[in-house]
């Protein structure tokens, strides 16, 4: 490796928090990310700098601080202080942001996790929110709503209470509204799954195409899905094993083989094939820990008597017959 290469990175690492902290636009954020997914030294340095951040120290040596300095209004000094105690939550991995965030300032961050990462992160009212792999959450939180967006993957919100504020989760052309409650937002998938683990939360679904927007309860232990803002059908129970991805181990109850292979090929580059594509309609039930694809290949291996051979890709092939 460059011997310069660590600094260079750290460099690169304090110009990024420094423009994501001053408000990104939509492609300030792709372009981060195309950095942060290039290297994991990248990865890697701006995690520690967000869990090492110090405003004296690091801050004075980016690029904005180091512009001439202009003469400002007291109001403007408290404005941007303000600002600068709100620490953007980039991809940092089990970051707690801590401390009082003034209310006439609206928290904005974006959360995302890596391929074959499970993250926590702490949001300054207190709740938590606990992203699958490739995942992405933006927060806005202001005086009136504590409002998410998870643009893609899985999530779980565990809601702080709150009665003046009420918290919203959009997802595809939904919305999931809560107060104090558990549950995951899915979008893995061509559809939005909502699942409700404890309390209760309001689905919304907008108007559309002569319909009035409709809304549907849940209680715990119910899930609904949406496909184009409309709800598929009704809430049905939850299937418990599938709500432990948080600890990073899979289980699945009779499911079809070919998404217990395609959930699992979320969390690693090496991929696994089924050469049968007849053969997803297996059931599988089992519980196997995410992120290592060569045990899961020999585990149905094993239990469907299929061979597991590399291809060209590093790929691992499951084909009938050992």
């Amino acid at each position: 490796m460059d011997p310069g290469a660590p600094e260079a990175a750290r460099e690169q690492a304090i110009a990024w928090l420094a423009r994501l902290r001053a408000g990104p636009s939509d492609r300030d954020i792709a372009d981060f990310e195309t950095w942060y997914a290039a290297d994991p030294l990248h990865a890697d340095t701006y995690d520690a700098l967000l869990g090492s951040w110090d405003d004296t120290a690091l801050a004075s040596r980016t690029p904005l601080a180091q512009q001439p300095r202009l003469a400002v209004s007291p109001s403007r000094w408290k404005a941007a202080a303000a600002v600068a105690a709100v620490l953007l939550l980039l991809v940092a991995g089990s970051l707690v942001l801590t401390g009082t965030v003034r209310r006439d300032v609206a928290p904005q961050s974006m959360l995302a996790s890596r391929v074959g990462e499970i993250r926590t992160f702490t949001l300054e009212d207190g709740s938590r929110v606990t992203l699958d792999t490739n995942s992405v959450v933006r927060v806005r939180f202001d005086g009136e709503q504590r409002r998410l967006q998870l643009e893609r993957g899985r999530a779980r919100f565990e809601v702080a209470h709150d009665t003046r504020r009420p918290f919203v989760v959009a997802a595809g052309s939904g919305e999931v509204v809560a107060h104090g409650t558990v549950f995951d937002v899915d979008l893995r998938q061509s559809k939005t799954l909502v699942v409700l683990l404890q309390g209760s939360v309001e689905v919304l679904r907008p108007a559309g195409a002569g319909m009035p927007t409709t809304s549907t309860m849940l209680r715990p232990g119910q899930q609904l899905a949406l496909s184009g803002g409309r709800a598929t059908a009704a809430p049905i129970a939850i299937k418990v094993p599938e709500t432990r991805w948080p600890s990073g181990m899979l289980s699945f109850e009779d499911a079809p083989l070919a998404d217990v292979v395609a959930s699992a090929n979320r969390y690693s580059q090496t991929q696994i094939v089924l050469r049968d594509p007849a053969g997803g309609e297996r059931r599988f039930t089992g519980t196997f820990k995410a992120g290592e694809p060569a045990q899961l290949a020999e585990m149905i291996g094993s239990m469907f008597d299929l061979s597991v051979e590399r291809d060209q890709r590093d790929n691992l092939v499951l084909a009938p017959g050992k």
